[in-house]
């Protein structure tokens, strides 16, 4: 509308000027008379252009909010969070600033739902939202990741403040006073977060999402109330290992590990929490250096020899076939023959070979019982089982922490290590 009106002005100044300096006074009034309708219809139409076009760039933020804003809550959706963080991912490449992602969790609102019915679970959604945009910097971005989920993306944030900040997000709520608290643990809502902050080495936008999820993930399913940092666990490994000779020889290890996630997501994913139940396991039992150092490789490890096995029967959503499971069945052995050829590595080789081997003697691949199995790979057994009960596969019921400690107690002396198994939950019943 404004360059319309201007464009409308300059036009009849245009013309005034020519009328009065051209011809005598009789003809520059006869003109003049007659251009003034013409001057009212250059700033009518202007006008009416204008209106129109602001009317319908008025419509045009209307709808993009109905796709971009959550309904319920006010903030970003799903649906344009990825589109959000994808262009601020490019955008950090390119000017090589720090660009970091939190995902939060309420540790407890299904319960809350549960009590007090879904119309007063979205009020409070309501709520906690309000708290945590109170919480956030003017330059943050908060979006609804779905149900009681929320992603909050940090422009300009390393690692220290992006954790600064999902901590006072935390706090927040943990200290807001709701209704029906008197009825929750610890009389308040919690809240797991995972932060993960970008790195030269990620390709994708996708990967700061995934990093923060494990992040998540551990923060979630290990304690709850707290905030977890991703860290890779092939970084965790090399920055503790002094051998820079024997870091260059295992690079391509993670490649490979890299290529089983493309196959296997849930492959992948179970080698990470693997690795961080051995960690807390290891400090539990006050192992010593080396042998914590070869418990954790040997957990970053023990399913590399799935490389080898069909992608056809490490996604199939049903029990396997006899044919299937004597292919699976020789991972350990393929685990422990690529390892094998990294000088530096001699010991790992038998935690891998033999981590599906049962205390009785019926595992495979060599039927090895009691003591004759290597101690870090019987550890690693009672760990990559539990892992295994714990989390969803499309051919097997998920089970609470509390039935897959009940599975570990019966199957103690037959299918593991009874001192280790009782040592094993006792470490995860004290984080």
């Amino acid at each position: 509308m404004k360059t319309g009106l201007l464009i409308a002005g300059i036009a009849t100044t245009v013309i005034a000027t020519m009328d009065l300096t051209l011809g005598n006074n009789e003809v520059i009034n006869i003109q003049f008379e007659n251009d003034l309708a013409l001057f009212a219809m250059f700033f009518l139409v202007a006008w009416t252009i204008g209106y129109y076009a602001k009317l319908e760039q008025s419509h045009i933020d209307e709808l993009t909010n109905y796709a971009n804003i959550d309904g319920l809550t006010g903030v970003y959706n799903h649906r344009y969070f990825y589109e959000l963080l994808e262009q601020l991912f490019e955008e950090n490449k390119e000017n090589g600033t720090q660009l970091s992602l939190v995902i939060l969790d309420l540790d407890y609102f299904k319960k809350y739902n549960d009590v007090y019915g879904h119309a007063q679970g979205d009020i409070f959604l309501k709520e906690i939202t309000g708290v945590i945009s109170d919480t956030l910097r003017e330059k943050d971005i908060l979006c609804r990741y779905g149900g009681d989920e929320f992603c909050v993306i940090l422009p300009e944030t390393d690692k220290e403040n992006a954790c600064r900040i999902a901590d006072q997000l935390r706090e927040a709520v943990c200290s807001y006073d709701y209704l029906g608290k008197e009825n929750m643990n610890n009389r308040m809502m919690t809240a797991s977060i995972g932060v993960s902050t970008y790195s030269s080495q990620m390709e994708r936008y996708i990967d700061l999402i995934e990093n923060a999820d494990m992040a998540l993930y551990r923060a979630k399913f290990l304690r709850r109330n707290k905030v977890e940092v991703y860290s890779s666990i092939f970084d965790h490994i090399i920055e503790k290992e002094p051998n820079e000779n024997l870091l260059e020889e295992i690079k391509p290890l993670k490649t490979l590990m890299t290529v089983i996630n493309s196959r296997d997501t849930y492959t992948f994913n179970h080698v990470e929490r693997v690795f961080h139940y051995c960690r807390i396991t290891a400090d539990y039992l006050k192992l010593s250096a080396e042998e914590k150092r070869s418990l954790l490789f040997g957990a970053y490890l023990h399913d590399l020899g799935k490389i080898n096995i069909s992608k056809e029967t490490l996604i199939t959503n049903s029990r396997l076939s006899n044919e299937q499971w004597e292919e699976l069945k020789k991972h350990p052995q393929d685990s422990a023959d690529i390892i094998s050829q990294i000088n530096g590595f001699e010991k790992i080789v038998p935690i891998v070979l033999q981590h599906h081997e049962k205390y009785d003697g019926s595992g495979y691949p060599q039927g090895l019982k009691g003591n004759e199995i290597n101690y870090l790979a019987r550890i690693l057994t009672v760990v990559d089982s539990f892992d295994a009960m714990t989390n969803q596969r499309p051919y097997q019921k998920t089970k609470s922490f509390e039935e897959a400690f009940e599975e570990i107690r019966r199957c103690k002396g037959t299918h593991f290590d009874p001192v280790i198994a009782d040592r094993f939950m006792e470490a995860l019943k004290e984080i």
